[in-house]
């Protein structure tokens, strides 16, 4: 790994920042903590974890992650452990929120080596929700390095997990043929997950195929970025509505579910518009016309709505490595970040 590039010392926020050498290189380190083992190289390091949402795989392989190199992980849950929050900067603080982000990212500073934070979108104008105001405060105030697990726009650790699952599948991906399908959900999903799988297939050199119904666009900048990621890749980029056009071909199918930007902050609009595509949903009759293609998705999963079991449960489904390779992605990221050769 001595000639590998070195990005200690950085923020893990968006794949978006790291190079595909820099990708690349922790997915090299990740397979072989996978293959070897791993050693107690975070004895007397701390990971602060602060919750402002609910999580499962991400809490679980945060934690274990960290904790199983030989560190110390405190895990905060925001409305339970934290103050509430100010993340105005020169705000008068006579409302609801007691503390400053400033002064509490500066404290956890003293006490942790890296702080990891996981903040989705509230109900307000996407304008304002895509800039991601409290992990981009977090990074403004800490001083130590900044893990993002999951925020309004990027999730990388689950994308750099997926990248480490199709390169242990396929071995290059480059030319590889991967659809991001949306499928039916109840509930308005976050677009973290469809923006870095997006951005992972781009940054390695994959054709990647977005789907989904009218409504329900990635965001705009995160686009123009794809485009330009992925003719410096040697990749591709194309939309297509029809989920039977999408699947056509690919080595991999990815199944997910998203807000619609235009309707965000509009519950009841939104809602409206979702409950016209109730029959998008991901079958064995679609996945035989794929190019023997492998399922994935980031979980949780609603199964028979979302997709069906038969897909899920298949000799082809990936989601259960893709979890599992989170923990080897997160031991890598931090033995890189915090400098471990």
């Amino acid at each position: 790994m001595s000639n590998a590039p070195s990005i200690a010392g950085r923020d893990v926020v968006t794949l978006d920042t790291f190079s595909e050498e820099e990708i690349r290189a922790v997915i090299e380190r990740a397979r072989g903590l996978k293959a070897d083992g791993y050693s107690s190289t975070m004895r007397g390091r701390s990971l602060a974890m602060v919750f402002f949402d609910p999580s499962l795989r991400t809490r679980a392989s945060f934690a274990i992650a960290f904790s199983t190199l030989g560190g110390t992980v405190i895990d905060l849950v925001a409305g339970r452990d934290l103050w509430q929050l100010e993340m105005r900067e020169g705000a008068v603080m006579d409302d609801l929120a007691d503390e400053h982000v400033r002064d509490a990212a500066r404290v956890l500073s003293e006490y942790a080596d890296v702080i990891a934070i996981r903040a989705l979108a509230r109900e307000g104008d996407w304008a304002q929700e895509r800039r991601d105001r409290v992990i981009v405060s977090f990074q403004k105030h800490a001083q130590v390095p900044i893990f993002n697990m999951e925020s309004v726009l990027d999730h990388p650790c689950q994308a750099w997990g997926d990248a480490l699952t199709l390169e242990e599948e396929f071995g290059e991906l480059r030319g590889r043929k991967l659809t991001l399908a949306w499928t039916y959900h109840p509930k308005a999903r976050p677009l973290a997950v469809p923006h870095g799988v997006s951005t992972m297939a781009c940054k390695l050199g994959m054709d990647l195929t977005v789907c989904h119904p009218e409504g329900y666009t990635l965001d705009a900048r995160v686009q123009q970025s794809l485009q330009h990621t992925a003719a410096h890749s040697g990749g591709s980029v194309r939309t297509v509505s029809s989920l039977e056009e999408a699947v056509s071909g690919a080595d991999v199918v990815y199944g997910a579910s998203w807000g619609s930007i235009d309707r965000h902050g509009n519950a009841e609009r939104e809602a409206a518009l979702r409950g016209k595509h109730k029959d998008r949903r991901l079958t064995t009759q679609l996945m035989s016309a794929t190019n023997g293609a492998r399922f994935m998705h980031a979980m949780p999963i609603r199964r028979n709505v979302e997709v069906d079991d038969a897909v899920v449960d298949a000799p082809g489904s990936l989601v259960v490595r893709q979890a599992g390779n989170r923990l080897h992605i997160q031991r890598a990221l931090f033995q890189e970040v915090l400098g471990v050769q």
